[in-house]
């Protein structure tokens, strides 16, 4: 039995009585009390003696409020608790000393528990702000109260030893190859203001060996041993802003495969035991630079103190790169290797930079090229090399920059431009195609303008050349425009005034806010004419035009778009156009009539036709089903003709099963979201299949990907590769998965759970229909769909999510050498070139149909009235409502430049597009516009023609009969291959010096007979102005 003393009972129950806690509790908080002095006593004598060096913090205002929660000075001076005794309700220890809004550059490892990675408020005091308590108090702590353990190391010994509570803050940024790429893509627009701390009575070397232990803990593959380096940057006014300028202006003309280096103005920072951080003087104005190094990448940072390191672009060893070349993008190991790259690298290889004073000293020389000049592809820019083209062949316009007219132009303060900026890419770009000595100028930075200032041209999506050419002009006149400041102009009424006088009144206005050389050039005037169908009011206006767009003319034609895939990597698309009086036609008959002959396939050759849209299949086509249901049902995405390989030819129909798989891939190191990175395929195999032949068919299918690791040796036979694809490949580039259910709710029928991830399909020889069967008993509709999911690249430095993109480019590449080394070798047969673009053109046109409608046509359409719909409705003055008018447009006047654009493209189930192939034909020289323009004279010329209208009149009747004849020369097209999304642009361009015909595809530039310009193809013309001194020449102008 336990005896309970009689006083310490009492004791307790007065305690019970005067604060309401259980006499628990009471003995609890008075136990605490008593261990806690003693533990204080015992931290007190053992602190100067101890060999620890790690001690802990507690604040000062939270310690004082557990003092009277325990009636701590009462409890261990033996004293009765006071009223607070066990009735304060203590918040967490620790968080009033914590600085919480602290943007940190990184935690250092361990990452949880590193005292420097608890960031305190700055000065903080011990005895006023804290107070410093032992491991054993800590403990205790941690047991029975909730808080922040803050750890905090000491220095000294004996008297000297104390504890370092408040650490040194600095400026820091971390620098990888990542960042670099993010800054010259214009994903990353500054550096943050971020800080890191240390103890500063540490070393530089502890701090180097902390940061090569902290790598680890970053996503990427970066080197484990002297990855690291730390460099000082100072800077007067914003380290971190002029930093960024500082990297921006050098790397901004990068390529996604260059090395992503820079130049750096600071100094480095030994790696020292000798040297504490302290004695690095740090202040507001320093920027401590932390770099990583990727494995197989060189540094970021290039100084005059380390050698240049990085990666030799003839060998591609890593090692120290002696020879750089003069553009400073590429370097080389040795001069042998400099030397054997020149073919390579020459022909791109830019040393002009893109400032003011490097752009002005630009200037025509005996090896300029003058003009013919390819543009590279950054990855589908082909429309905006098309359109950069056809403005670059149009002199009148680039002379005004190779002369450096513009800058004495430049309109900084226009809100409407981009303060300059697009301009000078702009003309740097066309100084290069014409002054420079390269065969191919790397368009890198002028892309990133462009899609700075027009979102809708950023990244790598295929866009309109036509929108392109748009916004490019637009944009040069703002950037151009001589009105500094745009008065407010208000229009009249037309109240049955001449033409002339409210086309003037209405020009005048136009220039009152914008005048260029783009104005000047390029821009026409309209007569627009609005007819009510009520009362036949009319209300005419004048408005200014930058563009003609021309609809063309219908032929009752249809049209299907066509996917044939021949592999996986063999892909090509087309619009195949018919005859509307096909529509019954069998697809199998029309597949032989109009597919086989246009993709020039074997005749004997067996398909399977299914619908695609938006990456996924949709479903399987039987090839009796008429061509008009087929067209309609593929009408929001393709029709898709598989060729079915020879093994797949040899499953006998009726033990064929189609199996649709999907590329997968995570877009990032951090996503964990699997995007789709190739459209779906099918891929034939019989019901006996095992799943480790489903692999193995698989493997043969995406095998050409594997070009880089795999000898085709290694695979030439069934056996081979098996034994490779289960020795190489199986569980490490990819995982074959069975693709869960849509709705996270739903089992999945593999692994009997809800939000399924996917679930691997295993490599064994359980038969795919038993397995099928098996799960099909008991959901009737159960389909097996599988999923490629890519986790290693088979190309080095390329991430998983953009391997088929680069595979197709490095195809592009390998196609466009080998053509170029055929044109070297054939440069003596006049008629290489030719043949050469007739196969290319071939290639993307459809040449099933004969439908033709010419240039005039397409004027007398687009002059046609048309009614307006409801939702744009015409206020009548005199009906005194809102009516669907009829309104026509007609050319008022056009400038010494006109630009046609075919509305080839229509809508078509509302958001989606459908492209008219119609064959529109239309003069090369000798266009006559006499019947199509009202008003022969420029809109430049209004002041003139109103002056000199009656003399003229009066004095040279003959010539103003001559005069009225307005003749229009082709100096270029863009054209457009294909159809919508999978198409491809080229420009063809008349040189202004030699006058010959080229052909601008990308890289590549053909001469061309002018015989061969007028296409099916084209889709932006560019007409030039005869002059009077012209008119006079043999040309066969048209009739």
């Amino acid at each position: 039995m336990k005896i309970v003393n009689s006083n310490d009972s009492q004791e307790d129950s007065d305690d019970q009585c005067k604060t309401n806690i259980s006499t628990y509790q009471a003995t609890k908080l008075k136990q605490q009390a008593k261990d806690i002095q003693e533990m204080l006593l015992q931290f007190q004598r053992d602190f100067e003696d101890e060999e620890c060096d790690k001690y802990y913090i507690l604040s000062k205002k939270w310690f004082e409020q557990w003092k009277q929660y325990v009636s701590y000075d009462q409890v261990v001076n033996g004293q009765p608790p006071d009223k607070k005794f066990g009735q304060i309700m203590l918040q967490n220890y620790n968080n009033d000393l914590q600085e919480t809004r602290i943007n940190e550059c990184f935690k250092f490892y361990p990452l949880n528990t590193h005292p420097w990675n608890v960031w305190l408020k700055p000065n903080l005091q011990e005895g006023k702000d804290y107070i410093l308590i032992s491991q054993q108090i800590q403990n205790f702590l941690n047991q029975n109260y909730r808080g922040l353990q803050i750890v905090r190391n000491s220095v000294g010994q004996g008297k000297n030893k104390k504890v370092v509570v408040n650490l040194f803050k600095f400026n820091a940024t971390l620098i990888l190859p990542n960042t670099i790429m993010q800054i010259a893509q214009d994903n990353l627009t500054q550096f943050e203001k971020e800080y890191l701390q240390v103890d500063e009575s540490s070393t530089t070397k502890d701090l180097y060996a902390l940061i090569q232990k902290t790598v680890p803990t970053f996503r990427g593959n970066y080197n484990s041993q002297n990855s690291v380096r730390i460099w000082k940057y100072n800077n007067q006014n914003d380290p971190h802003k002029a930093l960024f300028a500082e990297i921006k202006k050098q790397v901004q003309d990068l390529d996604y495969f260059d090395d992503h280096v820079f130049n750096f103005s600071g100094d480095p920072i030994e790696n020292s035991s000798n040297i504490a951080i302290k004695q690095l003087q740090l202040s507001e104005n320093d920027l401590i630079v932390i770099e990583f190094q990727q494995s197989n990448k060189p540094w970021c940072i290039r100084h005059p103190s380390v050698p240049i390191e990085g990666k030799c672009e003839n060998c591609g060893c890593i090692c120290v790169l002696s020879y750089p070349c003069v553009c400073k993008k590429v370097a080389y190991c040795s001069e042998k290797c400099k030397i054997n790259d020149e073919g390579m690298h020459l022909p791109k290889c830019d040393p002009c930079g893109s400032d003011d004073e490097q752009v002005r000293q630009i200037t025509y020389t005996n090896q300029s090229v003058k003009g013919v000049t390819g543009l590279a592809n950054l990855g589908n820019t082909c429309f905006m090399n098309s359109g950069t083209q056809c403005l670059s062949n149009t002199y009148q316009l680039s002379e005004y920059f190779i002369t450096n007219k513009f800058f004495d132009e430049i309109n900084e303060d226009n809100p409407l431009g981009t303060k300059g900026q697009l301009v000078r890419k702009y003309a740097s770009l066309i100084k290069k195609l014409w002054c420079g000595d390269k065969n191919i100028v790397i368009p890198t930075s002028f892309k990133k303008a462009v899609g700075q200032f027009q979102p809708m041209f950023k990244g790598f999506q295929q866009h309109d050349s036509s929108e392109l050419i748009t916004f490019l002009l637009d944009g040069l006149h703002e950037d151009l425009n001589r009105v500094k400041k745009k008065p407010y102009v208000e229009s009249k009424d037309y109240l049955n005034r001449p033409d002339f006088e409210v086309a003037k009144e209405s020009w005048d206005n136009h220039l009152a806010r914008n005048q260029s050389i783009i104005v000047d050039l390029m821009h026409g005037q309209y007569k627009s004419t609005l007819k009510c169908p009520t009362c036949s009011q009319i209300s005419i206006t004048f408005d200014p035009f930058l563009t003609v767009g021309l609809s063309i003319p219908s032929k009752k034609q249809k049209s299907i778009h066509l996917r044939l895939i021949k592999s996986i990597l063999q892909i090509e698309t087309k619009y195949i156009n018919y005859e509307g009086s096909k529509k019954t036609m069998p697809l199998i008959e029309f597949t032989k009539e109009y597919i086989i002959p246009e993709f020039k396939i074997e005749p004997n050759s067996e398909f399977i036709f299914y619908t695609s849209y938006s990456y996924d299949i949709q479903e399987l086509i039987d090839p009796k089903t008429e061509i008009n249901v087929v067209r309609k049902n593929s009408k929001r995405g393709y029709l898709v003709m598989k060729l079915i390989s020879k093994q797949e030819s040899q499953i006998p129909l009726e033990d064929r099963i189609y199996l649709s798989y999907t590329q997968k891939a995570l877009q990032g190191l951090s996503s964990q979201y699997k995007s789709t990175i190739f459209q779906s395929f099918q891929v034939i195999i019989s019901k006996e299949f095992t799943l480790k032949q489903i692999h193995l068919a698989i493997f043969q299918a995406v095998l050409p990907i594997f070009c880089d690791v795999i000898s085709p040796s290694d695979v030439d036979t069934p056996e081979k590769i098996q034994q490779y694809y289960e020795e190489n490949v199986y569980g490490k580039y990819y995982q074959i998965q069975y693709r869960a259910p849509n709705a996270y709710w739903q089992l999945c029928n593999f692994c009997n759970q809800k939000d399924c991830q996917d679930c691997p399909a295993e490599y064994l020889d359980e038969i795919y229909q038993n397995l099928k069967n098996k799960f099909s008993k008991n959901d009737q509709n159960f389909k097996i769909d599988l999923i490629v999911f890519w986790n290693q690249s088979p190309f080095q430095n390329v991430k998983p999510a953009d391997i088929f993109q680069y595979y197709q480019n490095q195809q592009q590449k390998k196609q466009m050498e080998e053509e170029r080394n055929m044109m070297n070798n054939d440069e003596n047969n006049n008629n290489s070139n030719k043949t050469r673009y007739t196969s290319k053109n071939n290639y993307y046109t459809n040449n099933n149909t004969n439908i033709k409608v010419t240039l005039q046509e397409c004027l007398q359409q687009s002059e046609q009235p048309e009614q307006l719909a409801q939702d744009n409705a015409w206020y009548c003055k005199i009906c005194k409502e809102h009516v669907q008018a009829f309104k026509s447009m007609q050319i008022y006047k056009a400038s010494d430049i006109l630009i046609f654009t075919l509305k080839r493209f229509k809508a078509s189930s509302g958001f989606f597009k459908q492209k008219l192939e119609t064959f529109v034909e239309f003069p090369v020289r000798g266009l006559n516009l006499t019947e199509f323009i009202l008003n022969k004279n420029r809109p430049i010329d209004y002041e003139k023609e109103q002056l000199q209208k009656e003399k003229i009149e009066e004095e040279l009747p003959e010539q103003i009969e001559d005069d009225k004849k307005l003749i229009y020369d082709l100096f270029a097209v863009s054209n457009h291959f294909g159809g919508m999304g999978g198409g491809h642009y080229t420009a063809y361009g008349k040189n202004h010096f030699n006058g010959k015909w080229y052909n601008f595809d990308d890289a590549q530039v053909n001469e061309l007979d002018e015989d061969q310009i007028v296409s099916k193809s084209a889709y932006v013309l560019f007409y030039k102005r005869r002059q009077k001194d012209e008119n006079t020449q043999d040309f066969n102008t048209q009739d």
